[in-house]
């Protein structure tokens, strides 16, 4: 992308304006992380709210998913002709005040569609949030600040389910959407008035072929993948969607090559470490959300416990990235972001094929510890790290896309990781009786370790990061 100018920040900082930097990224990544699956466990109560059918209300989680993952890089290319801190902050007021009409949709549709722009406005909060932040620390200390960040996202994701089932249980669904209005409001001005003067906008020109393709491209192999959930696999109409989808990404590789101002510059895709980063992303996130679509079902429809303490037994799950993530960072900052990647990976494969060697309609919760706290371990140190690790392999001037596409590619995994868990656990005579469950549910998850077991393979054969060095070699490039 051609630019005139790059985002810098002043040679001092003082230690408050730092801090604030911290705070505004970090509350506005966990917001709009949270709401990615906090609706999950408030669909029951929607539903009956809105007096619609299962089909319906499905949509009000994926019109999210697909303006969350479809929009990122055009946030991102956005913030580079805008200025990074400009979009982020209209990304908060968007988010805010789409949660708001969330809140007051009066039927289902709109109800649908205020989610969507919801979407749009994370698209702009997650990506730009990691550019912003690693742009105002120092050098030695960025693994640090992408662990905290990474970790704040990862940590929104997993309670997001918990949270909104405790708001339902104790309040009522609509206060999910309204506690992100007040929270906006305060972030919009902070935002503002706090990386005023930190960076500088790069002045590039807007890809509007790039962004159309890609947009189009993407949301036609997500709507295919989500409906693929629905209709079974393969099907006309679903794998239509995703071989469309899958045409038009390649137009727009075909575009971007050509253009002297590209949105997605070949340069990002060229490198071999940046390639490989993007493929641990993807395989990490498919396995792992693929299991942990069954497991949430199975601890309900096999061994029977209620919403709330199914949400309790997976708190080791969702509450060891927390401590994990920043250590992750830490660690990183001295050792590089491979290894502990590596061991991260592992970690999470081990945990899904610990869960297929025990799980049986009455195993105890004793058995079931061991490898939720291992998945906790290994997400936290993923989602602390691997974002990061893609930008490392970037450009200055491409921080924003390189944040932009590793979160992209981090949402598709999940989507695909889902439906090929419910394939998986179809083909293996599977159904919704605790029975069908317990039959199905071991063979899909060794299906899963063996997805994050190759993300291992390629996490160790990503060039790594330490010493942190001025500048990236060529063979990495």
């Amino acid at each position: 992308m051609a630019t005139s100018s790059v985002e810098i920040r002043p040679p001092e900082l003082s230690t408050a304006r730092l801090v604030l930097a911290y705070v505004i990224t970090g509350l506005a990544t966990f917001m709009a992380g949270l709401d990615n699956l906090v609706v999950t466990t408030a669909l029951p109560a929607i539903r009956a709210s809105f007096e619609v059918g299962v089909s319906d209300l499905t949509w009000s989680v994926n019109a999210y998913t697909i303006a969350f993952s479809v929009f990122m890089l055009a946030a991102a290319a956005l913030g580079d002709r805008y200025g990074r801190v400009l979009i982020f902050t209209v990304g908060i007021a968007v988010f805010g005040a789409s949660s708001a009409l969330v809140a007051l949709a009066p039927t289902m549709l709109w109800f649908s569609l205020f989610r969507a722009v919801q979407g749009v406005g994370a698209a702009m909060i997650i990506p730009l949030a990691m550019t912003l932040l690693i742009g105002v620390v120092r050098q030695k200390e960025r693994p640090i600040a992408l662990g905290i960040l990474g970790g704040i996202n990862g940590l929104a994701i997993a309670l997001g389910p918990f949270v909104g089932g405790w708001l339902v249980h104790s309040v009522d669904w609509h206060l999910i959407f309204w506690l992100n209005v007040p929270i906006a409001g305060v972030l919009v001005p902070l935002a503002a008035l706090s990386f005023r003067g930190m960076a500088r906008v790069e002045r590039a020109s807007i890809d509007v072929p790039g962004i159309v393709l890609l947009s189009l491209g993407l949301t036609g192999l997500l709507f295919g993948l989500l409906r693929s959930e629905d209709s079974g696999w393969p099907r006309a109409d679903s794998g239509g969607l995703v071989v469309l989808g899958l045409a038009l990404i390649a137009a727009f590789w075909q575009v971007e090559s050509r253009l002297p101002a590209p949105m997605l510059p070949p340069r990002l895709l060229g490198s071999r470490g940046f390639r490989l980063s993007l493929a641990t992303a993807l395989l990490t996130s498919a396995g792992v959300f693929g299991a942990v679509f069954l497991m949430t079902q199975y601890l309900q429809v096999v061994l029977a416990y209620n919403p709330l303490r199914a949400g309790l037994a997976t708190l080791p799950w969702t509450l060891v990235p927390l401590v994990a993530a920043p250590a992750a960072g830490i660690l990183a900052s001295r050792v590089g972001m491979k290894w502990p990647l590596v061991v991260g990976t592992a970690l999470q494969a081990g945990a899904l094929g610990w869960f297929a060697l025990v799980l049986r309609s009455d195993v105890p919760y004793a058995l079931l510890l061991p490898g939720l706290i291992c998945a906790g371990l290994g997400m936290g140190v993923f989602f602390a790290l691997i974002t990061g690790q893609a930008i490392f392999f970037a450009r200055p001037e491409d921080e924003g896309i390189a944040s932009g596409v590793g979160n992209s590619v981090r949402e598709i995994g999940v989507l695909l990781g889902v439906t090929v868990a419910a394939t998986v656990f179809a083909w293996n005579d599977g159904d919704s009786s605790p029975a069908g469950f317990t039959a199905a549910t071991p063979s899909t998850l060794l299906v899963t370790a063996g997805v994050v077991a190759a993300a291992v393979i390629t996490a160790a054969r990503t060039p790594n990061d330490s010493p942190l060095p001025t500048s990236i070699p060529e063979e990495n490039r």
